[in-house]
């Protein structure tokens, strides 16, 4: 799994992923998602489009980023999920905790809509 987190605005940030969000993954990137994107307390957009595989571990470890951010007043949205990612991510309904969008538009228009 290969994360890049990308300053897009002063208080936007973007983490793209890459690979499969499995366990292994999991652990090798918690820690840099919470150092690089949650410490700052800045709104947080997920790039899914490298993603080929998502786990419960790789859904747990959104949500728990997505209520630490929360917790600074700050909000993630997903967006460019590949089809069996995205279905996934509907059959837990994840849409319920954070937003999940098509693209990079949507996922800019779903953080200023607030």
């Amino acid at each position: 799994m290969d994360i890049e987190v990308i300053a897009l605005e002063p208080h936007v940030n973007c983490l793209r992923l890459q690979g499969r969000l499995d366990a292994a993954a999991v652990d090798r990137t918690e820690v840099k998602l919470n150092a690089a994107a949650v410490a700052p307390g800045q709104h947080l957009m997920v790039d899914l489009r490298g993603v080929e595989f998502l786990a419960s571990l790789g859904i747990r470890m959104l949500i728990t980023a997505a209520r630490s951010l929360k917790a600074k007043g700050a909000r993630m949205v997903l967006f460019g999920a590949q089809p069996l990612v995205h279905e996934v991510l509907e059959h837990v309904a994840i849409d319920q905790i954070i937003p999940v969008v098509a693209d990079e538009a949507e996922a800019r228009s779903a953080l200023a809509a607030g």
